[in-house]
């Protein structure tokens, strides 16, 4: 899907009112900062509704209810799709491969480096600069008012529909590592840029209005953002490899897949779900899975990458770090004693994101259905670091086993330690589109690839499944990342 990318560059700006002001500021643009972002692209307009059909037709996923049929939406083709809720937003980004801007990042794109009050300048709004003040009484085409460009080239910054962002309603300054980029249930997030029937005050670049992540409402859309090239592969190294679109075997039947404890006579008593193994239930049904080209990590995230995000915004780092440091002998052992908040702060920071579920089992065994990664064999001391003791067990450098390498090249997806994934635990059929991919989910997240302390093959295997509550903290649970092509 063409988005029309503009391209934001890296460098500071200026985000919130200083009062006094003559435009009334609200009392949560205070106090204003100086903030420095890294580069990245946002879409020259708001999605339209054309956009959102094509979504809408190829998941299933419902209309918004104001059309009343699928093609309804066609003679406002052209117009910012609205009526369409938080989660419907996030969904649509899943579906994509793009995500929603922060509010910072919204608010750069807006005002540029100068500071300027509105997208175009000084200039107070009029019809050929934006639709606001109730002067059309309705949305316009995302295209129009092309004379109230912002700075970078963006376009609908400033009235037609509130544009929803990644962020939680909170005080400034802004901080990215606060929580704010993690929204939970209950929270309120940031809309954006006004309405068409909003006052001149409230369509400045830096007007901030709350909203739940439940509401649906004529004046609300969104817009997307695609990270940059150049700031996905200049800061940290994360030796990315391309898993090809395609379609792959997602679970296991019965008798199909079975792990080693259960016994030869077993495999064939009987197909009815009654006779499998329970610790394996959650894997079924088997599916086919279709997923866009995407690039996930080599290794799991290290020590060392986390230390720079820990240099760089003062996160905290993990609990058994000495003073803030990596211990030195640990660097390029995976990250641990992360929760799934700390990966997804440390995603949002680096401009990358955590894989699904169903990414992380793509890459894990291929096309060919394998049960792990290298193929057929029994995990052994060559393969994988397992069936260590649960006293003295610790992980191993990312890399170690190359010998356990996955048919995509990808290391450490088997034993080592357990890694989170973005996807809520949910059962089967995985749907994309279903809710579990929903960062504000206060429920159990999947863990994927098992551990040193995995005592059996059959934890390591590629369809194991198993979960967690977000807040969970252990030695033998990390992460890797992914990025969207």
């Amino acid at each position: 899907m063409d988005f029309d990318w503009i391209d934001i560059p890296a460098g500071p700006f200026l985000m919130g009112t200083a009062p006094p002001c003559d435009r009334r500021p609200g009392p949560d643009e205070h106090p204003q900062h100086r903030l420095r972002l890294g580069d990245y692209a946002i879409s020259r307009f708001a999605v339209t509704n054309g956009q959102y059909a094509v979504f809408v037709k190829a998941t299933g996923r419902p209309a918004p209810g104001h059309w009343t049929t699928l093609d309804a939406a066609g003679f406002r083709h052209d117009h910012p799709v609205t009526h369409v809720d938080w989660q419907d937003a996030l969904a649509f980004c899943v579906w994509a491969g793009v995500r929603l801007p922060t509010e910072a990042e919204w608010e750069k794109a807006a005002r540029g480096a100068d500071g300027r009050t509105w997208p175009w300048g000084e200039a107070p709004p009029s019809p050929e600069l934006c639709n606001c003040d109730n002067t059309v009484g309705d949305t316009v085409a995302v295209d129009a008012c092309a004379a109230g460009a912002s700075a970078f080239g963006v376009l609908g910054m400033a009235g037609n529909v509130w544009e929803w962002t990644g962020s939680a309603h909170r005080p400034y300054p802004y901080g990215s590592a606060d929580g704010r980029e993690n929204p939970t249930v209950g929270d309120r997030v940031v809309v954006r840029g006004g309405t068409y029937n909003h006052p001149m005050r409230h369509v400045r670049c830096a007007d901030r209005h709350a909203v739940h992540v439940a509401a649906r409402d004529i004046y609300i859309g969104f817009r997307v953002v695609q990270d940059a090239q150049s700031r996905l592969t200049g800061v940290l190294d994360f030796d990315w490899l391309p898993i090809p679109a395609g379609e792959f075997l997602m679970g296991n039947d019965w008798p199909g897949e079975i792990p080693d404890s259960v016994g030869q006579s077993d495999r064939h008593s009987s197909r009815h779900a009654s006779n499998r193994p329970a610790d394996i239930d959650n894997e079924y049904p088997q599916q086919t899975v279709v997923l866009p080209t995407f690039r996930m990590a080599r290794t799991p995230t290290t020590n060392r990458q986390y230390q720079a995000f820990v240099d760089a915004t003062g996160y905290p780092a993990p609990g058994h770090w000495s003073q803030g440091r990596a211990p030195a002998a640990l660097l390029d052992h995976p990250v641990v004693y992360v929760d799934w908040y700390d990966a997804q702060a440390f995603c949002t920071w680096a401009m990358v994101r955590l894989p699904t579920e169903a990414e992380w089992e793509k890459t894990a065994r291929g096309t060919d259905g394998r049960p792990w990664p290298w193929g057929v064999q029994l995990p052994d001391g060559m393969r994988a670091n397992f069936a260590q003791d649960m006293n003295r067990g610790c992980s191993t450098p990312v890399g170690s086993y190359p010998d356990g390498a996955s048919a995509y090249g990808v290391l450490d997806l088997a034993g080592n330690v357990w890694e989170w994934v973005s996807s809520a635990y949910r059962p089967y059929p995985f749907a994309l589109t279903d809710g579990r991919e929903a960062s504000d989910l206060a429920e159990r997240r999947v863990l994927r690839g098992g551990s040193f302390y995995s005592d059996e093959p059959r934890y390591l295997r590629c369809a194991t499944r198993s979960m967690s509550y977000p807040h969970r903290r252990r030695d033998h649970i990390g992460f890797r990342v992914a990025r969207s092509c």
